[in-house]
């Protein structure tokens, strides 16, 4: 067995087998519905938006039986000072694999390449994922990853707001980032990264009047792809950079957000939220459909707290 270590893409026959080894895994999105993930032909593109990566891949007679994606990339902390930490994705280990030691070979080529370049690392795990990081983590030489925070990922679509007049809040960059800045101290936030690496649309920062929330509308449709239950592409753009200051300015931004990806093709709206914010917000959002998602933020190197990470990058 080989590991790969990929930053940039994959040569055409490891592309090939990374996406027949994609295919069977699954993960929940709402009561009885789930969707699995495609990356496409440049595997490594999902994490390279992020920041620099490295994805190591397991692979043995052509066939992929393991993968872990990281990547360095910027972290504000909740005092409002950057770190640059490693980021952790996409951890998958073909069924007829399990149990053996290509997770323990996997982390320690990962290991091996971030440890002299951070001292701290993050990853999310969406509720119901069978296998979390109590299980395999603090042991074997691989870094303990403890529970950092918790997150609610809402898909806001349809409903009576979907075609309400509103302004388009369209701003610039710098006064987009300047607004999460502040309106992200005292949390972990994730600044956006290299979005045009990943969005198809034209990556659009939104800001309200009195700068009370903000956000960028993006997609993920050039690095991930979701595929739902029954086959079809669940077409989707996300609210990244999504701060606020309260629960109405924060659904100002989302309706203006959605409004504008409706008019673009995609039908939907991803935005992440700190799990004790997200009832308040949905209350404040009922004219639109909202399916909400748990995921769990684990971590080495940091302490637990409120955590801000844009949805198109888990």
């Amino acid at each position: 067995m080989k590991i790969h270590r990929l930053s940039g893409p994959p040569p055409v026959e490891l592309a090939r087998a990374l996406v027949v080894f994609e295919e069977p895994f699954t993960y929940p999105l709402g009561p009885g519905r789930f969707f699995r993930i495609s990356h496409g032909a440049d595997y490594t593109s999902f994490f390279r938006a992020q920041g620099k990566e490295a994805c190591f891949i397991a692979e043995q007679d052509g066939r992929v039986l393991g993968a872990l994606g990281t990547a360095l990339r910027k972290l504000r902390m909740p005092d409002g000072t950057e770190q640059t930490v490693a980021y952790f994705g996409d951890l998958k280990i073909a069924e007829s694999a399990r149990g053996g030691m290509i997770l323990i070979r996997l982390a320690h080529a990962a290991e091996a390449w971030l440890r002299p370049q951070v001292q701290a690392g993050f990853g999310v795990v969406m509720g119901g994922t069978s296998l979390t990081p109590e299980a395999y983590t603090g042991r074997a030489g691989i870094p303990d990853f403890r529970e950092l925070g918790r997150l609610m990922v809402l898909r806001i679509s349809g409903g009576e707001g979907i075609n309400a007049s509103g302004n388009q809040l369209r701003t610039t960059e710098e006064n987009g980032r300047r607004c999460f800045e502040r309106l992200s101290r005292g949390q972990y936030a994730c600044p956006v990264g290299a979005a045009r690496v990943r969005s198809e649309i034209e990556p659009a920062w939104l800001l309200t009047a009195h700068g009370s929330a903000c956000g960028v509308l993006e997609d993920t449709r050039r690095a991930k792809r979701l595929i739902s239950n029954d086959g079809t592409e669940m077409l989707s753009a996300h609210l990244s950079c999504f701060a606020y200051q309260n629960a109405e300015a924060g659904a100002e931004v989302i309706r203006a957000a959605l409004r504008r990806a409706v008019q673009l093709g995609l039908p939907a709206l991803f935005a992440s939220v700190a799990e004790p914010h997200a009832p308040v917000l949905r209350e404040v959002l009922g004219e639109f459909n909202v399916i909400a998602a748990p995921a769990i933020v684990y971590g080495t190197g940091l302490e637990p707290g409120c955590w801000n990470i844009n949805s198109a990058e888990i």
